[in-house]
């Protein structure tokens, strides 16, 4: 009679790896484990106390397998743009696991603090920008942040076979945008106006606020009501506004409080309405109370606000 193969935590680890690589995190369930390992689910739990457990070692264990992988990228030359290639390639080759990592546990603070905890090696990458491109400091650090979001970008369309992008393909892309940011970073304003116009320049230059927040209404329930009809904002529904305007402004309600504690929630409110162009009229609605209450709430807002 054949021994029975004893199911150890490495076991387990090995089978829940496979299943999600092959299927997704979705794809790793209790049942699905013991089927694979062909044991009862104490085996599971008593190694990891849950499935949740055994959830967090894969994504712990694929951590491991993407900072070798990627890491490998910097003994390319260049170092930083093997890094980029590195970072697609993980991506193409290992979807699932590559989702698994980049998809955040709470909600980021930035995109920088977003890129910092699940991308990594901010300080590997930055060595190796002022290596090879000469730059230091805050430049060498824009640099970095700008070709992140390319290449996290280029990895995204590649996932599960969504684009045809090759590697080499990536690659050009990639020295392409270097070569592009590396201009930019160098030129002095003056030269950079012969190539991109400022703010009313046309295509080059900002979007315009008042532009931009239209647009965002036409997209938004929620501000298509208040718009349309101006009402009372509910409790519940002021975290909708908070979240329109963390994705649509540098200066959020978040790093407002945390620049100037001594605001309000009232004075917030106000700050949120008036990023979002509601009049004096419209906002006295929204808020329930009196027009002439709204100009001197704006007034103290102001004043509060000044260095």
């Amino acid at each position: 009679m054949a021994r029975p193969v004893t199911v150890t935590k490495e076991r387990i680890l090995s089978a829940a790896l496979d299943l999600v690589r092959s299927g997704g995190p979705s794809a790793l369930t209790a049942r699905s484990l013991c089927k694979r390992l062909d044991c009862g689910a104490n085996a599971i739990f008593t190694s990891f106390g849950s499935i949740r457990g055994v959830r967090d070692a894969v994504r712990e264990e694929a951590r491991k397998l993407y900072r070798k992988r990627v890491g490998d990228g910097f003994a390319l030359n260049p170092p930083f743009k093997g890094f980029g290639i590195a970072f697609i390639w993980f991506a193409m080759d290992e979807p699932y696991l590559f989702s698994m990592i980049m998809e955040p546990q709470s909600q980021p603070d930035s995109y920088k603090d977003y890129i910092d905890s699940h991308v990594g090696f901010k300080s590997e990458c930055i060595s190796a920008i002022a290596g090879t491109f000469g730059l230091n400091g805050k430049d060498a650090e824009t640099l970095y942040y700008q070709l992140i979001l390319v290449a996290m970008g280029l990895a995204s369309t590649c996932i599960g076979g969504k684009s045809p992008l090759t590697i080499p393909q990536a690659s050009e892309i990639l020295g392409k945008n270097v070569r592009a940011f590396l201009m930019v970073i160098r030129a002095g304003n003056d030269e950079r106006e012969g190539f991109v116009p400022n703010a009313s320049g046309g295509p080059g230059g900002e979007v315009d606020s008042y532009v931009l927040v239209q647009a965002l209404v036409g997209q938004n329930h929620l501000l298509q009501q208040l718009r349309t009809k101006p009402r009372y904002i509910l409790d519940e529904e002021w975290t909708e506004l908070e979240r329109m305007l963390r994705n649509s402004c540098d200066l959020t309600p978040e790093s407002l409080r945390e620049a100037h504690p001594d605001l309000t929630k009232g004075d917030i409110r106000t700050y949120i309405l008036s990023q979002l162009q509601f009049s004096v009229s419209e906002q006295a609605v929204l808020l329930g109370i009196s027009p002439a209450s709204v100009t001197k709430a704006r007034q103290r807002l102001k004043a509060k606000l000044l260095p």
